[in-house]
């Protein structure tokens, strides 16, 4: 690490923004960088080049994967050294690629948007070089983000697949042309019932994804709460709920014409036959995805959402 990017020593930047805390990797620099570009945008191929020499110039290793889109989850991705940063190049898609990788030992996670949205991604592509100074420099900061187990329960009690969500869990009729028949309780409690096209569950940062699009609330992705938002629900009294982390959700499948899907952060899990049931609950394990001062969360939903300032006219 060149001296200009030396993390100083015991300097305080000023107060960590709500939800935050200061992040300096373990022997107080970065080593070894694993970075993940999603190769089917042009854009990040024109870039990729040079935020790898960046990266080598001040870390002893990098190890580059130039298409996260062909990535395999059988157990074949490693990784030699273990890196203390991933550094992801594309949009939210691959910053959830990424987390899932790593999803059984997080390693802090910065993205550069190079998508549509870009919640995920806090790092402009048009300021990367400035952003990935400040993390190297110390200057970084660590969101611990929330997320979710689904775990399958047939209809016999048997336990089937289970998977961890840093976005939503999905439940929904798939390609059933009728609406399917859910039970959802708590704690053992029942809570309602759902004639619907599904159930969302989101995490935080899952708010402003497939939620929000069905009319979901948006929530600060520093808390812990789980959002179960209905997709298109026969009864109009049926609207999202926000619940404590601590709840212990199962949503049973009464009924369906045919399978039902489970889908996790965008990616089938299982299908489910009547009486099988989905368990939810808050992951023991937050992710730690890497900000840094300048980037403004609200100034992002203004920007993606069209949020107008004010209604004033001149």
């Amino acid at each position: 690490m060149t001296d200009s990017l030396r993390p100083p020593s015991g300097e305080r930047f000023g107060p960590t923004p709500p939800g935050t805390s200061l992040w300096l990797p373990a022997g107080g620099c970065v080593k070894n960088v694993l970075l993940i570009a999603d190769g089917e945008k042009a854009r990040v191929n024109e870039s990729l080049g040079a935020v790898g020499e960046f990266l080598s110039a001040h870390c002893e290793s990098v190890e580059i994967r130039s298409n996260v889109r062909e990535t395999k989850f059988d157990g074949s991705f490693q990784v030699d050294p273990q890196p203390d940063l991933v550094v992801v190049l594309g949009g939210d898609g691959s910053v959830l690629t990424a987390c899932r990788l790593f999803q059984n030992e997080p390693v802090p996670t910065i993205g550069i948007n190079y998508g549509r949205v870009g919640f995920l991604a806090s790092l402009e592509s048009s300021a990367w070089r400035e952003g990935l100074a400040d993390v190297l420099e110390g200057r970084a900061f660590l969101e611990e983000r929330m997320r979710l187990r689904a775990t399958i329960v047939t209809a016999d009690g048997a336990r089937g697949a289970s998977a961890i969500a840093l976005n939503d869990v999905v439940i929904s009729r798939g390609n059933t042309p009728s609406m399917a028949h859910f039970e959802l309780s708590s704690a053992g409690r029942a809570v309602t019932s759902y004639r619907a096209d599904g159930l969302i569950f989101a995490t935080p940062s899952g708010s402003t994804a497939y939620s929000l699009a069905a009319g979901g609330p948006i929530l600060d992705p520093a808390m812990r709460a789980i959002v179960l938002t209905p997709i298109s629900a026969h009864a109009l009294s049926h609207r999202p709920l926000v619940l404590d982390p601590k709840a212990h959700m199962e949503a049973r499948v009464v009924g369906s014409a045919g399978a039902v899907r489970v889908d996790v952060d965008g990616r089938l899990v299982s299908e489910l036959e009547p009486g099988d049931t989905v368990r939810l609950e808050a992951c023991e394990d937050a992710y730690p995805l890497l900000t840094i001062r300048s980037f403004d969360p609200w100034q992002r939903l203004r920007d993606r959402l069209g949020w107008a300032g004010n209604f004033d006219r001149d």
